[in-house]
């Protein structure tokens, strides 16, 4: 549920252009990221129970994964389909299924509360880290649920709080804090919105599913340096932050604000200068009865 006053069609405009302006930023720092959330990806698989020949629905496939993995799971007699609003960040996902061979899977720039598959078409449905920006979640659990096969699994990860994740939320505040920006208002769709595992797993039953499981997902990502700690988080600032700051201090890349990224970076260091950032998701599996 959305606060009053919330525009679903214009967030949803203003996400699009987001995440693709994002997507250069994404696509660069796939290895970082993608090698810290691997455990969440293997094991949001590994519920998954797929096997050779399954067929997979992803949800928000970004860059590509977790489909990508998957379809290495599922083999050529398998499919997945990945999707995604944002058309650039799939444009890295065709990509690197080219340079894979998978010749199992294709990239649908469509919104996921607009999917157009026959009822009973998936044997799994996953979602990593997408569910926290739909502004009708509980709408696509439900046809997530259709789509299902009796039997099947929707295996999802989101984030915990902004505290627990601070490899995303850091530049976020700190950004905030220079400009005195306050907290998004409850309800709103973000990247910390569904970190209450609780009402997660009730809006999974309410979509239909039965033996909804939950558990907590621990990550480690580990940029090389506080300096590439501080570039991948200006990178990944979304471009209407970028013009606040440019717009209050004259520079996108205000000294002040990289300055107080390198030092919360510094707070990650280990004794041989790399860096290990903690992070926490949410992982849950929930099976269509059948």
């Amino acid at each position: 549920m959305t606060t009053a006053g919330f525009d679903p069609v214009a967030f949803k405009a203003q996400q699009k252009d987001n995440w693709n302006n994002l997507s250069s930023g994404w696509d660069r720092w796939y290895d970082l990221f993608e090698s810290g959330a691997a455990p969440v990806t293997h094991r949001m698989l590994e519920q998954a129970r797929l096997v050779e020949g399954a067929r997979v629905l992803d949800l928000g496939s970004g860059t590509g994964q977790p489909a990508l993995d998957a379809a290495l799971l599922v083999g050529a007699k398998g499919s997945v389909v990945g999707t995604d609003q944002a058309g650039e960040m799939l444009g890295a996902a065709r990509r690197r299924a080219v340079e894979l061979g998978l010749g199992n899977t294709e990239f649908l720039e469509v919104d996921a509360e607009r999917l157009d598959f026959e009822d009973a078409s998936f044997d799994a449905v996953t979602s990593r880290f997408s569910l926290m920006f739909l502004p009708d979640a509980d709408a696509v659990l439900a046809r997530a649920h259709r789509l299902l096969r009796p039997g099947g699994v929707l295996t999802a990860a989101v984030w915990s709080t902004a505290p627990r994740v601070p490899l995303l939320s850091l530049a976020f505040g700190i950004v905030g804090a220079r400009l005195g920006l306050g907290a998004p208002p409850a309800g709103v769709p973000g990247p910390f919105s569904l970190s209450d595992p609780a009402a997660l797993t009730g809006r999974l039953r309410a979509a239909g599913f039965a033996e909804v499981a939950h558990e907590e997902c621990p990550l480690i990502f580990a940029p090389k340096s506080a300096e590439e700690f501080a570039e991948f988080s200006w990178d990944l600032l979304p471009g209407w932050l970028r013009a606040q700051v440019a717009q209050r201090f004259g520079d996108a890349r205000d000294p002040r604000t990289w300055n107080a990224f390198l030092s919360a970076a510094r707070e990650f260091e280990a004794e041989d200068g790399t860096l290990r950032v903690p992070g926490l998701s949410h992982c849950f599996t929930a099976v269509k009865a059948g």
